[in-house]
């Protein structure tokens, strides 16, 4: 997951010591004040089995890199589905230009799932979308009782 900046951390703790306000740097604390919670998606598929394993461990990189090759074979649609969601989990992390199409697909392949909505919720969080990360933690939120896409629900607006 992304850190924050010591930068910005010090000086947000030093403004709030003194008790003044500046409000850009009280803004970008506040932003960093939620990190969304990506959630695995996996199936009895090789590659999807160790992409969710990777993104569990916040290995970005491999994550994708499993996930792409479950793509690249023609597999059955819970698979493709599964693998998109993990990809868009490792893109969004990477800050990769391609998450967003990521996202979006593992939301249309992903009829109903949860994790999609959730994972493209962080994503457009990450990217500083935040009316859309509501609207994807509530849709996911609507559908589980899980407990990381609660938290987002909750605490990334």
């Amino acid at each position: 997951m992304r850190e924050s900046s010591p930068i910005v951390s010090l000086a947000a703790v030093a403004i709030a010591a003194a008790g003044l306000s500046f409000t850009g740097l009280s803004s970008a604390a506040e932003a960093q004040a939620c990190e969304p919670g990506f959630v695995a998606q996996s199936t009895a598929h090789r590659s999807v089995r160790a992409s969710a394993q990777r993104l569990e461990r916040g290995q970005w990189r491999e994550t994708a890199h499993f996930a792409n090759e479950a793509l690249s074979r023609r597999n059955a649609a819970p698979t493709m589905a599964a693998a998109r969601t993990n990809l868009c989990a490792a893109l969004a992390n990477l800050g990769d230009d391609g998450a967003a199409e990521a996202c979006d697909a593992a939301v249309e392949t992903n009829e109903g799932g949860w994790e999609a909505l959730n994972n493209r919720g962080a994503a457009r969080y990450l990217a500083g979308n935040g009316a859309g990360a509501a609207e994807d933690f509530a849709a996911a939120a609507a559908l589980t009782d899980n407990a990381v896409v609660a938290a987002n629900a909750a605490q990334c607006r």
